[in-house]
């Protein structure tokens, strides 16, 4: 007979690290999922099962219906495309289902009156985009729209926030909310203590729905499940690595992965953080930021997949945006239009398929205007040779295209070796464009070198003379 304890399956996942590791999940956490309070309502009484069977997702489309007398709308094999999808679930009149963020968003592009049939369509795997929540809560008002989290190690799903009929997607970043019966969630630091509301931390999860472990890895698995000191003697938790932080309303945000954290010119940045401030912007119904490496060095470069029925976003206006929510240092050099993101097996965006970044979008919103005096070209030619870069306008900001302060000490560097006058990087900071370090020349040649001017500078200045 079974045991409750005992194993119910094993699902290879590699995570993060590329290496597979079975996950192992017993009979316990299975009906613990199947029998979370979430699923009352009617909702989960026909739910589509289309996810591959090693993809967790196959867990919650075959045993939330199964255990609580349901019903499994089983999809027919291959592939099936977006129109065809939603044809299955108005034709076999699905309730609830679940779809990765990707699949979503296209659903919510092309086929918004399929997601209209639901009673609650789940959506997970990703950061769900909030202009694609809203667009489906306000034309389909009776279905409800949940973002799920969890991770393989927690049986599916841990957390979940839901949006229902009556209510208002937010504006902004839509959280992964709260936990599941049984499961508790903790932000901690790297001391394992409590955060406050507000601070980032690393996402712990305990209770019902852990995994025993990673069949035969046990250093792997000591070292993911640990102690948990919040709860009883002998209790567990799950290291995630994501990054998380509770709100004011107490949900839980997600901000992306610990080991996607990228260090650019000794700052730390969270990928993460970025494409959330990016997807929150009207017009953009996807984002992704991942690091590129360019001539002037590695830099950010933003994708973003314009939301359907939208305008197609001015990639430099988009840059403003992230500039009114991030700091200088977190805005990416450039910014891509996709008409898709290029996605894994499992429906996830592929970052590593990600095409090089068109470098026309970087610069200062607006117009591009060409040089139009011989300092200014000069001036251009010597920015195009520092940052890597075709087509300088004069208007564009150094520090928008990717400059940072060690690049502005080599261009300033070129242009004392050009044309003999010594701006000082703090003049430079003030006035960061083509069009006014070229106003600047005339006084600085003919004052010469200041006082203020940083040793570089100087050593660049008596290098020439020489």
């Amino acid at each position: 007979p079974g045991h409750p304890d005992a194993l119910a399956y094993l699902m290879y996942t590699s995570g993060s690290t590329g290496t597979p590791k079975g996950v192992a999940v017993s009979h316990r956490e299975v009906v613990a999922l199947a029998t979370d309070g979430r699923w009352r309502g009617g909702a989960h009484e026909r739910v589509l099962f289309r996810s591959p069977h090693a993809f967790d997702a196959s867990t919650y489309e075959l045993w939330v219906p199964l255990l609580n007398g349901g019903l499994v709308v089983v999809a027919p094999p291959g592939e099936l495309d977006v129109d065809a999808l939603a044809r299955l679930m108005a034709e076999a009149e699905v309730t609830g289902t679940f779809l990765t963020a990707t699949l979503f968003n296209v659903l919510a592009d092309r086929c918004l009156p399929a997601l209209g049939t639901l009673h609650e369509v789940m959506t997970g795997g990703e950061a769900a985009s909030p202009s694609m929540v809203r667009r489906v809560r306000e034309a389909c008002p009776r279905t409800t729209v949940t973002n799920a989290y969890g991770p393989t190690e927690t049986t599916t799903f841990a957390a979940t926030f839901a949006v229902g009929p009556g209510q208002e997607a937010p504006d902004g970043q839509v959280p992964i909310g709260r936990p599941l019966d049984g499961t508790q969630l903790h932000v901690l630091d790297e001391r394992l203590g409590l955060v406050a509301p507000g601070v980032s931390g690393e996402l712990y999860i305990a209770g019902a729905g852990l995994a025993q472990g990673y069949l035969g890895r046990a250093a792997l698995t000591a070292e993911r499940f640990v102690a948990c000191p919040y709860g009883p003697p002998g209790a567990r938790m799950y290291r995630t690595g994501d990054l998380a932080r509770w709100n004011t309303d107490g949900q839980v945000e997600y901000l992306g992965r610990a080991d996607r954290q990228v260090k650019l010119r000794g700052l730390r940045i969270e990928p993460g953080e970025i494409e959330h401030a990016l997807a929150a912007h009207p017009a953009v119904g996807q984002a992704a930021v991942t690091v590129v490496d360019t001539a002037a060095g590695p830099a950010l470069a933003g994708y973003a997949v314009p939301a359907e029925g939208t305008p197609a976003p001015d990639p430099r206006e988009l840059r403003e945006h992230l500039r009114a929510r991030l700091p200088d240092y977190m805005v990416p050099a450039t910014l891509t239009l996709l008409d898709a993101f290029p996605v894994t097996a499992n429906g996830k965006t592929d970052l590593t398929a990600l095409p090089a970044p068109d470098p026309a979008t970087a610069g200062t919103a607006g117009a591009h205007q060409e040089p139009r005096t011989d300092d200014e070209r000069a001036l251009c030619a010597i920015w195009e040779q520092v940052l890597g870069l075709p087509r300088i306008g004069v208007h564009d900001s150094f520090f928008d295209l990717g400059g940072h302060s060690l690049l502005a000490t080599r261009l300033l560097a070129e242009v004392t070796a050009r044309f003999g006058a010594a701006v000082g990087i703090r003049q430079f900071f003030t006035g960061p464009t083509v069009a006014e370090l070229a106003a600047a020349l005339p006084a600085a040649a003919a004052a010469g070198a200041t006082a203020q001017d940083p040793p570089i500078v100087r050593r660049a200045r008596r290098t020439q003379t020489a």
